[in-house]
C-alpha cells in the first residue's frame, strides 16, 4: 500500500509554461464530461507520456504549493489520452477550480504516472475482488476495462459505492460490460435513500459497498483485491478481506489521505 499526503494550498491558479521542471509535464485539456451532478472526467493530452498502467495515478500541479493526486480512469490501448474523474467537494478549492475555472484547451501540468495499484495479467484466471467509493470508481473501471482486454477468465466483482443514487455514474456503461462479459459483474451499493435489501428497481442494491461485497463474496487466500475511494473504507476493507484470508501482498490501492476523508460512510 502507498500512503500519499496531498499539499494543499489557496489561491489556486494555472502555471505558466515558463514554470516547466523535468518531472513535469504539459498536458492538455481536450474535453470534459459531465458524469453526475458532483463528478466530470478531464479528458487529457499529454504526447510526453507514452505509457501507463490502468489504475495509476497522476500529480496535478495546480499552482507551486498545490499538489493533488488522481487516479487514472482511462485504460491504455482503449482510451485516447488520461482520464481523471473530478468530484466536487465544497471544502475543496482545487475540485471547484476544476469544476469552475478550467476550460477545453487549457494546458496544466501533471507529473508522470505511478502507483502500486494496477492491473497485470499475471494471473488470468484468479478471482478478483474490486471495491471503490465515489470517485474512487475511476481506476477500477480502468482496471476492469484493462483486465478484459487481456483476456481475464477468472470472475471480476466490482461493488462501487456512493451515499445517494444521484452520486452514481458510469452504471450504463458497467451494465453494459458485464453483459458482453460472463465473468464481470457489477454492484452499484447506495447506502442512504434505498429500502434495506430491497432496492427500487433493481438497478442498486441498498447498503455499504463493503459490508455487501463482504457478505456475497467467498473470499480466500486465492483471491486478488483492488480498493479504492473514501481512506476510512480502504482501510477496513484491507483489514476485512485479509481478515478472510487474501494475502497482504494480494490486496492493492493507492491511497489518498485529505482532511475532508475522515469517516467512512458510502
Amino acid at each position: 500500500m502507498t500512503l500519499i499526503f496531498n499539499i494543499h494550498g489557496k489561491g489556486t491558479q494555472k502555471l505558466e509554461r515558463s514554470q516547466t521542471r523535468v518531472d513535469r509535464f504539459i498536458a492538455n485539456v481536450e474535453q470534459i464530461e459531465k458524469l453526475n451532478p458532483e463528478t466530470i472526467c478531464v479528458k487529457l493530452s499529454c504526447p510526453a507520456i507514452t505509457h501507463y498502467k490502468a489504475g495509476q495515478y497522476l500529480q496535478v500541479f495546480v499552482n507551486e504549493q498545490t499538489v493533488r493526486n488522481y487516479s487514472l480512469a482511462s485504460s491504455p490501448g482503449i482510451d485516447e489520452g488520461l482520464h481523471l474523474h473530478i468530484r466536487k467537494s465544497a471544502s475543496g478549492g482545487v475540485s471547484r477550480w476544476f469544476h469552475e475555472e478550467l476550460a477545453v484547451g487549457d494546458a496544466i501540468h501533471i507529473g508522470p504516472p505511478q502507483g502500486s495499484c494496477f492491473y497485470l495479467p499475471v494471473d488470468v484466471d484468479q478471482p478478483i475482488l474490486m471495491i471503490g467509493t465515489g470517485s474512487g470508481l475511476a481506476p477500477l473501471y480502468g482496471m476492469t476495462r484493462n483486465a478484459l482486454r487481456h483476456g481475464h477468465r477468472g470472475q471480476i466483482n466490482l461493488y462501487h459505492g456512493v451515499r445517494h443514487r444521484q452520486e452514481l455514474y458510469l452504471v450504463e456503461q458497467l451494465h453494459a460490460l458485464a453483459r458482453l462479459n460472463k465473468n464481470f459483474q457489477y454492484f452499484p451499493c447506495v447506502s442512504r435513500g434505498l429500502v434495506k435489501e430491497k432496492p427500487e428497481d433493481g438497478s442498486a442494491l441498498a447498503g455499504r459497498a463493503l459490508d455487501i461485497a463482504l457478505r456475497d463474496t467467498p473470499l480466500a487466500e486465492g483471491w486478488r483485491v483492488y480498493l479504492s475511494g473514501n481512506p476510512a473504507m480502504v482501510h477496513a476493507a484491507r483489514d476485512a478481506t485479509a481478515a478472510a484470508g487474501v494475502p497482504l501482498n494480494s490486496i492493492f490501492s493507492d491511497l489518498f489521505m485529505c482532511p475532508s476523508a475522515l469517516s467512512y460512510a458510502a
